[in-house]
């Protein structure tokens, strides 16, 4: 733990200090309110143009569409991430790189949906993870491909082929489509996890690993419950075999669930995730939707990165709980966008936001 400490002593003071001071102009909650009542794309535009998304808003014309502007926040936060990359160096900026490297899977996830609905390579390049290592030449090659099996092969290694066995490009679709995403998804936090668990030690991964942790336990949650949504089986060979809090026990517990809403009332009774949990089944029949589960993981995520910096202060934790906090702003500050461009009453666009309470 010593030589963990003299390490970020020395190396990353100024950067975690720089952090620090980033974390205070982050969007709060007030600021999402007033973002979530505006009436038009235009006015939340000129609201952040001062900000760090201004840059890439600034380009955006008087019509743009909200793949557009939602493209554009993904950029603001895709180059803060690359600015932290150039300002860091040794163990700090490989696990920087290692959690860029969850992108890949996300935009693997994207690519694939995309090409089993019949969109062009040019609607993929519009929407895809700026953040991904994978260069758009390899991206483009990968689009070419007619096989989900294929693609999982190129783009990953044989636990991704493996992970996605079962789906065919020709149903991806519905919840169907959602469900391969998360799959996907999953299959790259949990490369993220893996790095944490395995490569870190003392306070950089206990700080860590709590954020990385129920980021792929949430996922498996996902995963068995889309499933049961739309009647799939074979379930428990599309999961992380990886798990922090959600062991085998509780695995089998949610895998043993006659439906969709029972698993719900499972996880909500979970020893370590019934507070964020809580009324899922009510939530889950209200909306017809699971978005209510990735609102409630981030803002537990949130939390778990405002308890990271009030602790111990010379840790990579620091860096994942600014990263997890500044990636919840563009999430929060896409779903107003795309939110107010729908129409969608301010209440009920709200209900998307994952801010601190």
């Amino acid at each position: 733990m010593l030589s963990d400490t003299i390490s970020h002593l020395v190396r990353d003071n100024y950067l975690i200090a720089r952090l620090r001071g980033k974390r205070s102009h982050l969007l709060g909650r007030q600021q999402l309110v007033a973002l979530s009542e505006s009436k038009s794309q235009t006015e939340i535009i000129g609201l952040l143009a001062e900000g760090p998304y201004g840059p890439e808003l600034s380009k955006l014309g008087g019509e743009s569409t909200t793949i557009e502007t939602e493209r554009a926040v993904r950029l603001g936060y895709a180059e803060s991430v690359m600015s932290l990359i150039r300002a860091s160096g040794g163990d700090t900026r490989e696990f920087l790189i290692q959690y860029r490297r969850r992108s890949d899977a996300y935009a693997i996830g994207g690519l694939a949906v995309f090409k089993a609905q019949g969109r062009t390579w040019e609607e993929y390049l519009a929407t895809r993870q700026p953040l991904a290592l994978m260069n758009e030449q390899k991206l483009h090659r990968l689009y070419s491909l007619d096989d989900l099996s294929t693609i999982a092969r190129e783009a990953g290694d044989r636990h991704l082929v493996d992970r996605v066995k079962g789906f065919s490009m020709t149903d991806i679709e519905g919840e169907r489509a959602s469900l391969v995403r998360d799959v996907i998804n999953g299959w790259g936090e949990e490369r993220f996890y893996k790095y944490i668990n395995g490569k870190l030690s003392g306070p950089d991964r206990e700080n860590c690993l709590p954020i990385a942790g129920s980021e792929i336990d949430i996922a498996n949650l996902t995963i068995i419950v889309r499933s049961k949504i739309i009647g799939a089986s074979g379930i428990k060979d599309h999961l992380i075999p990886s798990h922090w809090k959600l062991n085998h026990r509780a695995i089998d517990q949610l895998l043993a669930a006659t439906d969709a809403a029972q698993a719900l009332d499972v996880a909500a009774s979970h020893e370590y995730y019934s507070r964020i949990l809580s009324g899922a089944r009510q939530k889950y029949e209200e909306s017809k939707s699971l978005s209510f589960i990735e609102v409630a993981l981030r803002r537990y995520q949130l939390d778990l990165s405002r308890r990271v910096f009030l602790g111990f202060p010379y840790s990579v934790g620091i860096v994942l709980a600014f990263l997890t906090l500044k990636e919840n702003e563009a999430r929060n500050l896409a779903a107003v966008l795309a939110g107010v461009a729908a129409g969608l009453p301010a209440d009920k666009l709200r209900s998307l936001l994952a801010v601190q309470e």
